[in-house]
């Protein structure tokens, strides 16, 4: 009875709140990246959160991880605590079936097949999209249950930071523009870091903290020829783990990432053209525990184009190209470079209450040959506050360096995943409450799984199938100075060739937050609640649910400074991601943060 007693309370606050005086209008977001063309995210035929940088601030989290698992069909994985390895999971999806965008800028190594998000600081992000479903039609391989763009920091003043909490946690970061004319030149620069705590009990008795620094310059230009911008970011790790209490290996890790990005945007009321030129490295070094050094060095150049036109008041058409250039150096591998080629075009149609939208996109890649896409939205206007849609859709995702060519055990073989996804939703947009709910079902054909070959050696292979359905709820409201959301998810992830659950993949999962502001305060309470899951471990095959409470508190009394509370954990909930691997008891931090 415990672990639902917050949906309990939020759904009678909700029916309060529906006959309660209504507040102010809500902010209507945009989205960029839902469908490569700035609109609101209530005309989008898609489930698209947005969180801007005041949400991002408003949050209180400890790092991106913690704060997209607040979201209606998403969930995470950690193998200990912030700064440690972390994955994320979109619509019962893997890890490597969601595309990370930053700036429009696809990131990742080549190697992993995915981006690792424990390494991306919140300081660093202005804006967040998360867009669920399938975009491969628009953005190629990796797009199969979502798409997370993230949209980098360019302070409009200067701004600095500072906090501290439990485990040693200590941070500051620092942002600020100048602009001259036509010219602005704009900087963030952070660190952070934490003594930890013993992330394995019983293997290595020691604190697995972490070190994080991170950067970034941007120029930006207005001119009559366009707009340009030219920036470069880097962000470091180093972290601390336990060795496998089995196999032995290494306990550090150093991690860096470079992007540099050179970005032109040309456009009218009826004509818009994007151009983005972008280089990547990613180096990653493993050490220590009298183990072997491990060193994984990665590049991807990328160039990306597109023009969007406004054929007439109802009609809009899209068409671009994607190239990008994947390396490995340093690495022993057969195969050391793939190149990636893409043409896509779209249209779109908005008249009489109707919304129709299409995409197809063809993908020629060096290694895997050819790979075709599409996508089909329509919906309708029922009302001025709710509109219906439905979507139909496919992906791919292709095998990663390491799953190909990793010596010994890799398989030159494979052949991309592949998707089909349905999916149909209401969505409601009124003056004190939003709602957007789905159904969706996907099937997986073509999974990478680890499966004997016919000398008993065991390699990836193309030998899974699954099939996902599930629901999504997501309400939120606001009266007067009181405010609440909740997010609720269904997820039935199963193996289609034994139906038995995939891992890592709870059936039931919710947040829900309520908060409250009075002039200069703000405070709020927040529950989040997930479902037992399949580990694939043979020691713990199931891993019981959990429900996790937290608070914070924010005090503003002027327009140039705050301080801000967070208490995290509050029954001091002993739980687990990964078994093995223990999570954070009772936290809190306190920040300060002044602009000038």
């Amino acid at each position: 009875m415990v672990r639902y007693s917050a949906l309990a309370t939020a759904v009678a606050l909700s029916s309060f709140a529906v006959v309660a005086d209504p507040g102010p209008q809500p902010v209507e977001h945009l989205t960029v990246y839902a469908n490569r063309m700035a609109s609101p995210v209530s005309a989008q035929l898609s489930s698209v959160v947005v969180l801007d940088r005041q949400a991002i601030e408003q949050a209180q989290v400890a790092d991106l991880p913690a704060l997209l698992a607040q979201i209606a069909g998403v969930q995470i994985s950690r193998n200990g605590t912030k700064g440690h390895a972390s994955s994320v999971y979109i619509r019962g999806g893997a890890a490597g079936h969601t595309l990370v965008l930053i700036d429009g800028v696809r990131i990742g190594a080549a190697t992993l097949g995915y981006a690792s998000l424990a390494e991306l600081p919140l300081q660093q992000i202005e804006q967040i999209e998360v867009i669920k479903g399938p975009k491969a039609a628009l953005y190629g391989s990796d797009a199969v249950s979502g798409v997370i763009a993230i949209t980098t920091r360019k302070a409009e003043q200067s701004q600095l930071r500072v906090k501290t909490g439990r485990y040693g946690d200590r941070e500051a970061d620092f942002a600020t523009s100048v602009r001259s004319g036509d010219l602005t030149l704009s900087a963030n620069l952070g660190v952070a870091r934490a003594d930890g705590f013993d992330v394995r009990p019983g293997t290595q008795p020691d604190e697995d903290g972490y070190l994080q620094r991170f950067g970034k310059v941007a120029a930006a230009y207005q001119s009559s020829l366009g707009d340009w911008s030219l920036d470069h970011q880097r962000l470091q790790q180093e972290v601390h783990y336990d060795a496998d209490p089995t196999w032995g290996g290494t306990d550090q890790a150093d991690t860096q990432t470079d992007l540099t990005t050179l970005g032109w945007q040309y456009g009218s009321e009826l004509s818009q053209q994007k151009l983005k030129l972008a280089r990547q490295k990613n180096a990653d070094l493993n050490f220590g525990n009298n183990s072997p050094d491990s060193l994984f060095q990665t590049r991807r150049d990328e160039l990306d184009y597109q023009s969007s036109h406004k054929l007439n008041t109802a009609l809009t058409a899209l068409a671009g190209v994607n190239w990008y250039q994947e390396e490995v150096y340093g690495t022993d591998y057969e195969v050391d470079s793939r190149i990636n080629k893409a043409l896509f075009a779209g249209v779109s149609y908005q008249q009489h209450g109707w919304l129709l939208d299409s995409t197809v996109r063809h993908d020629k890649q060096s290694q895997y040959g050819h790979q075709n896409t599409y996508q089909l939205s329509a919906g309708y206007q029922l009302t001025a506050d709710w509109q219906w849609r439905i979507n139909r859709a496919t992906a791919f995702k292709a095998p990663s360096f390491n799953d190909l060519y990793y010596p010994y055990s890799g398989n030159a073989l494979l052949q991309p995943e592949r998707a089909l996804s349905h999916e149909m939703g209401l969505r409601y947009s009124g003056k004190s409450w939003q709602l957007d709910s789905s159904l969706y079902q996907q099937d997986v054909d073509n999974l990478v799984q680890w499966a004997p070959d016919d000398s008993g050696n065991w390699l990836p292979a193309n030998v899974g199938k699954a099939k996902i359905q599930g629901a999504e709820l997501s309400l939120a409201q606001q009266w007067q100075a009181f405010s609440q959301q909740l997010n609720y998810s269904y997820t039935d992830a199963k193996d289609k060739i034994n139906d038995e659950r995939l891992i890592k993949k709870s059936r039931h999962s919710m947040f829900w937050q309520a908060s409250y502001q009075w002039q200069q305060w703000r405070a709020f309470i927040n529950s989040q609640y997930q479902s037992d899951f399949v580990t694939g471990d043979y020691s713990t095959p199931v891993q019981g649910g959990f429900t996790l409470w937290g608070a914070g508190l924010r005090w503003a009394p002027g327009q140039h400074w705050e301080m801000a509370l967070k208490l995290d954990n509050l029954t001091n909930r002993d739980y687990q991601y990964v078994p093995g691997y223990a999570a954070p008891g009772s936290e809190w931090s306190l920040q300060v943060s002044s602009s000038f």
